[in-house]
């Protein structure tokens, strides 16, 4: 067992990596808005209500409360990214950040119902102990950057899909564990691991709960491992989606692509039987190709994608390839994959590879990663990706727009 404090109310994320915020936080500021979806409210520390928006603070001690079909993304002063999903309560219960990581940096959450989704910044990235959440029955410890945590007090339904009450968590990048007062359970990528209370021995499940398909996600690329900034797609120019470099987590693809009457960001959050249907009905297999995108990695924000394919099986419903290349300073990353069309829209699939560089004299050592994406376009003749992987201390991450053209 590890040395975690034992509590039936503690969420406990140990956060490996993290883009860093360049200026200091406000000693009662811990956070800010970065985009507010719906009816969401903050319920000052000091009693007072006011509704959420764009660019407004959150500090210690407030809580934020979403409503159904609601949502919002922070960006705390960390460079760490939260998700509150819809029909979510979480408070910011301390905050502590003045800029460096000396050991007196902490932060600590209280989920009482709902969501979050969380890509871990600065704290918790030399003390792993000082990222907490709290939820009424367990402990979870994070070793990794992305990941999302559901808690129900009781049974739920999210846009019409059930959930039993107890604890989820989904992770995408990194590794987690789940601890409650009978024991704890290993959580990988593309792995859910669950706690009904806070006396359940936790478990991995058999298959992805449906409603994490439904859950509001704002995509961008994923950090594939320690001490990489995200790198992500906003603002530059690429057939109609508006593709670039930022720092700082997740972003959103704000412009159209292809022929979509939607953003595409939105395209890639339908169901997948929404996308699925937009094929024409003769198209079998398709291949997508590279058309423009973003890629970085372990010391070096920025890098080149010079190859990345995905082929489509609509008849067995998988991603019969997913290739890519890409050069990170000195390094040549290389990785493939395959899987169900239903997990690499929503959880997504692995990779394994090589990286050719990223130890110095030694070859080419084994890299593994996952790759997630989504369809855009009238006839998704567009696709979405984001992939990261991982080898020896080096890691890369990587958003593109695909197209059969």
């Amino acid at each position: 067992m590890r040395n975690i404090e034992r509590s039936s109310g503690l969420l406990v994320l140990c956060a490996l990596a993290g883009a860093v915020w360049t200026g200091q936080a406000i000693a009662s500021t811990a956070g800010v808005f970065q985009f507010v979806a719906g009816d969401v409210r903050v319920t000052l520390a000091a009693g007072s209500e006011r509704p959420a928006s764009k660019g407004s603070p959150i500090g210690v001690g407030d809580t934020v409360t979403t409503a159904k079909a609601s949502m919002a993304q922070i960006k705390m002063g960390d460079g760490a990214i939260v998700v509150v999903q819809p029909d979510s309560r979480l408070t910011v219960a301390e905050y502590r950040y003045s800029g460096k990581e000396d050991g007196t940096e902490k932060v600590q959450f209280r989920l009482e119902q709902g969501g979050i989704r969380s890509v871990t910044g600065a704290i918790g990235h030399t003390h792993k102990g000082n990222y907490m959440i709290e939820t009424p029955i367990a402990h979870i410890g994070v070793r990794g950057t992305d990941h999302e945590s559901w808690y129900f007090p009781s049974r739920a339904s999210i846009d019409g899909v059930p959930a039993e009450a107890g604890l989820y968590n989904k992770v995408n990048v990194g590794l987690t564990y789940i601890q409650t007062e009978s024991g704890e359970v290993a959580i990988a990528p593309n792995q859910v691991g669950f706690a009904a209370s806070a006396l359940d021995q936790p478990h991995l499940l058999g298959a992805m709960p449906e409603f994490f398909n439904r859950s509001f996600e704002l995509r961008g690329a994923r950090r594939g491992g320690e001490g990489i900034p995200a790198v992500a797609a906003v603002e530059a120019n690429a057939r109609g989606v508006n593709w670039g470099t930022w720092r700082g987590g997740l972003v959103t693809a704000s412009n159209r692509a292809g022929n979509s009457n939607m953003p595409a960001d939105v395209a890639a959050k339908l169901p997948a039987t929404a996308q699925l249907a937009a094929f024409p009905p003769q198209v079998i297999n398709a291949t997508y190709n590279y058309a423009s995108g973003t890629v970085g990695g372990t010391g070096s924000p920025s890098g080149t994608i010079s190859r990345l394919s995905v082929g489509v099986n609509l008849t067995t419903q998988t991603i019969s390839n997913y290739s890519v290349n890409a050069t990170v300073g000195a390094q040549n990353w290389s990785g493939n994959g395959s899987g169900t069309l239903g997990n690499y829209m929503s959880s997504g699939i692995m990779l394994r590879g090589n990286c050719s560089g990223c130890v110095p004299g030694g070859g080419s050592p084994a890299a593994i990663g996952s790759a997630t994406g989504g369809f855009v376009g009238g006839q998704s003749g567009g696709m979405t990706t984001s992939f990261g992987m991982n080898s020896a201390t080096q890691s890369i991450s990587g958003s593109a727009l695909l197209t059969t053209k």
